[in-house]
């Protein structure tokens, strides 16, 4: 009955994104709200500002070519500021706003380890982090409405050929001790 009436409940946590006549009206907050249908307000969407997260698998070259492939996490939510309409831009202005973050940090990745060579890789993986979180901020949170950027980069490893030549690397101090004290038969 309450529908009827153009009652509408809009749960924690969300936006609802209500249109006059087919043109945006406003973006409600939780709590109950009216919006008479007869009179041509309805509610197109739901915007969540839960923070979500996705995960981003990257494969690199850094600055001494070897080839890696960088997994991190992307932890992300529609900033919640008054007055700013982030959820309408959230909802509006991109069909799949995962792709498009997913886009952005492969690329921000991309370009943050191509700075480092595959030593310093391991050692400044926070600030790989720190460098996708800005490059994130500076291109998405303004124009689409999303922010609070948090990564965490999970997983670096080197590619195939790069892994038999560590492992030769660190079994040659080893394979020459036992050659040197090895007898031989005549």
């Amino acid at each position: 009955m309450a529908k009827f009436f153009g009652c509408i409940q809009v749960g924690e946590y969300t936006r609802a994104i209500s249109e006059k006549r087919g043109k945006f009206h406003k973006e409600l907050k939780p709590g109950c709200h009216c919006l008479p249908w007869f009179c041509g307000y309805r509610i197109v969407g739901r915007v969540s500002m839960k923070i979500q997260y996705l995960v981003v698998r990257c494969d690199c070259k850094t600055k001494d070519d070897v080839f890696v492939t960088v997994v991190a996490s992307i932890h992300y939510g529609v900033l919640d500021v008054p007055d700013k309409n982030n959820g309408k831009k959230a909802f509006y202005a991109h069909s799949d706003p995962k792709s498009l973050i997913e886009a952005h940090s492969f690329s921000a990745v991309k370009t943050a380890i191509s700075s480092y060579t595959f030593d310093q890789l391991f050692v400044k993986k926070d600030d790989l982090a720190v460098t996708v979180n800005e490059k994130l901020t500076e291109n998405i949170s303004a124009d689409y409405g999303f922010g609070n950027f948090k990564t965490l980069v999970l997983d670096i490893a080197p590619d195939e050929y790069a892994k038999r030549i560590i492992r030769l690397t660190n079994a040659a101090p080893k394979m020459a001790v036992a050659l040197t004290g090895a007898t031989f038969p005549k």
